[in-house]
């Protein structure tokens, strides 16, 4: 209920100022030093359960135009899962799971993921953050899982043909709990591009200290974790573009190698060495939505 309450407040606000105060965040977080707080508890736990999506959008953050088909691993998932649980040591330092992606519909056990995420994280609330586009296709057992485990959908709006309406019916219908990412109802998203510096000249506390994501959007892959979400997945476009964006040990930390949560909290406050390669100042911010053509400027801005 609280927070439908404050979905509710947020839908009031002009969609103007939500991107106004997205545009302002980076230097807030760089005045007050937010990401090198250390936190009691993780603010947001992303799990992949697929790199690839069924759009494909210019310059995704998570690289998924260049990733092929892979689908996470229900068994190292569950094995994760109970490890984090474990090491929180009895009560819920978790404020936030996200099931993601790619596009986490394309997996074909997705709902085997939901029931295990609720399995060990009781209190935690999880959401499944989805394009949407595969919703109005998904069966009862598929809402009905949702409800059984108060799973709750968040979609991200998209300039692409498909019926919010009929999403919102069909959520109504089974009590799932729906919103929209920025709880907004307006149909406008625009991407931002922070540009990839190929040689690594950024510098890694300034970028660390600007950026959006570090210290709250956590990422877990197969075992290790990452302050930032972007940082597992640029291999994708190192691959793609043959570079050399480096990730080396020092960027992550192996759940299995530590001995609580502390540790891994301690970790994710501190700027990574793979911070240099992210020029956060130069953040472009409204890009229309389009289509990616797999050109590296998606990824790295003009410079070349």
């Amino acid at each position: 209920m609280e927070k439908q309450i404050k979905d509710a407040i947020k839908r009031l606000v002009p969609y103007r100022l939500v991107l106004l105060r997205r545009d302002l965040l980076p230097l807030w977080a760089r005045l007050t030093k937010k990401n090198m707080r250390r936190k009691d508890m993780i603010p947001i736990l992303h799990f992949h359960l697929v790199d690839h999506c069924n759009l494909n959008c210019r310059g995704c953050d998570n690289f998924s135009p260049l990733a092929k088909d892979v689908f996470a691993d229900i068994a190292v998932f569950e094995e994760d899962c109970s490890r984090m649980a474990g090491l929180m040591g009895g009560r819920n330092r978790i404020a936030e799971i996200q099931l993601l992606g790619g596009e986490p519909l394309l997996h074909p056990q997705a709902t085997s993921f939901m029931e295990i995420a609720r399995r060990y994280f009781p209190e935690t609330p999880v959401n499944l953050v989805s394009n949407g586009l595969l919703l109005p296709k998904q069966g009862d057992g598929f809402w009905q899982c949702c409800k059984r485990h108060g799973i709750h959908i968040i979609v991200t709006k998209y300039p692409v043909r498909l019926d919010h309406q009929e999403i919102e019916r069909l959520a109504g219908q089974h009590g799932v709990e729906l919103s929209y990412y920025g709880s907004t109802d307006v149909v406008e998203k625009t991407m931002e591009c922070v540009p990839l510096d190929l040689e690594g000249r950024q510098d890694a506390r300034g970028s660390f200290l600007r950026c959006a994501r570090a210290n709250r959007c956590i990422a877990l892959d197969n075992g290790k974790i990452y302050t930032c979400s972007l940082i597992p997945y640029v291999k994708y476009f190192n691959r793609q573009f043959n570079q050399r964006l480096e990730v080396t040990a020092a960027d992550c930390l192996d759940i299995y190698k530590v001995g609580s949560l502390d540790e891994i909290l301690d970790f994710l406050c501190k700027p990574m060495p793979f911070c240099r390669y992210c020029d956060v100042k130069g953040t472009k911010r409204g890009i229309k939505f389009g289509v990616s053509r797999k050109e590296i400027t998606e990824w790295i801005g003009e410079r070349r």
